[in-house]
């Protein structure tokens, strides 16, 4: 089978069943001490307050001026709040948070560990079926625009899991309710890989995962939630940014765009209808017909076996229409509305 066709009958999985993304890199971060979770209410984008124990809510950590610098899953516990950080970003969260925790006697540990991700259309019911409770993980979960999954995620006594019983069975994992990788899902730390596979959902590749991502127009770390990034920019403000908590950091420049303007670039989904299909270096510079001034960054890229390629771009708002033409040298793109396809 070609790599085309199995990238094809991955994407068909998914539509219809479930799949397994196994996360060497996948971590959690253990915030504790004293105060701490007041510490994390007065740094971080969301609203903490009446965080159940085993609920979770996306939120950020953004600089002074509003720009983005990391973004991470909070789920409430008795003794400890839990942070699912994206795969491989565990220590970086950790190492932002740890600055404003050393006045303090709290602190911020990356518990990197290998993990899987269960995804697709079916992902519940192979959860389920692998061990998880099928009512913490669906009760109380609302999908919200952007793709992400807030979900409840443990009782008290463990919050962000659900433990006990055999290992090989998958219930000695620790279940969230979420990917971090921009399509709905969960997350499992632990002896989950093989229950999963025995419940039906199969192996697919993280080139499959990142599709979906796009196809969404879900923003990821590292290609448009970046250092130069403001969150209205990409559109996850709605979920991860509380409107109205008190001080965090950034929250002065929020509180002004949502009150006196709207960001100058958006992110907006993009078809190539021209050029190379190898992937391009990213973050690739776009330019409108008739002019030599960048005016789009593409940051996303990938190749569907059926649509070819496609990618997020951060766009002036003025250029963020259905149908407008951007070029890099050798590359012609048209802006499309999501879902790509």
């Amino acid at each position: 089978m070609s790599a085309a066709d199995r990238l094809a009958s991955e994407l068909t999985a998914l539509d219809s069943g479930a799949g397994v993304l196994a996360l060497p890199d996948a971590g959690v971060v253990r915030v504790s001490g004293p105060g701490h979770r007041d510490v994390l209410q007065r740094v971080l984008s969301q609203d903490l307050d009446g965080l159940d124990p085993g609920r979770g809510r996306l939120a950020l950590l953004l600089t002074p001026k509003g720009q983005f610098r990391a973004v991470m899953a909070v789920f409430g516990g008795a003794g400890e709040t839990q942070l699912l950080a994206p795969p491989g970003r565990a220590a970086e969260v950790a190492g932002a948070l740890s600055k404003f925790l050393m006045l303090s006697r709290c602190t911020a540990q990356a518990d990197a560990s290998a993990g899987v991700a269960v995804v697709g259309a079916a992902w519940l019911d192979a959860a389920a079926a692998a061990g998880a409770d099928r009512s913490v993980l669906a009760g109380g979960a609302t999908i919200v625009g952007t793709g992400w999954l807030d979900a409840a995620a443990a009782a008290a006594a463990d919050p962000a899991a659900v433990a006990g019983g055999d290992a090989d069975s998958g219930r000695e994992a620790l279940w969230f309710g979420r990917t971090m990788l921009g399509v709905p899902g969960a997350t499992a730390l632990g002896a989950a890989e093989g229950a999963l596979h025995a419940a039906g959902a199969r192996e697919v590749s993280r080139e499959a995962v990142e599709l979906l991502r796009i196809r969404h127009g879900v923003p990821a770390w590292g290609n448009e939630l970046t250092g130069t990034t403001l969150p209205p920019e990409v559109g996850i403000e709605g979920e991860a940014i509380s409107s109205t908590k008190g001080c965090y950091v950034g929250q002065e420049t929020m509180a002004r765009m949502a009150t006196y303007g709207h960001p100058t670039r958006s992110l907006s989904g993009l078809r190539q209808v021209g050029g190379p299909l190898e992937p391009p270096e990213l973050p690739l510079p776009l330019t409108a017909a008739g002019e030599d001034r960048p005016r789009a960054s593409l940051t996303s890229w990938g190749l569907h076996p059926r649509h070819g390629g496609v990618g997020l771009a951060l766009v002036r708002r003025e250029l963020a229409v259905p149908g407008t033409h951007l070029a890099s040298p050798g590359r012609v793109f048209e802006v499309a509305s999501f879902p790509l396809w």
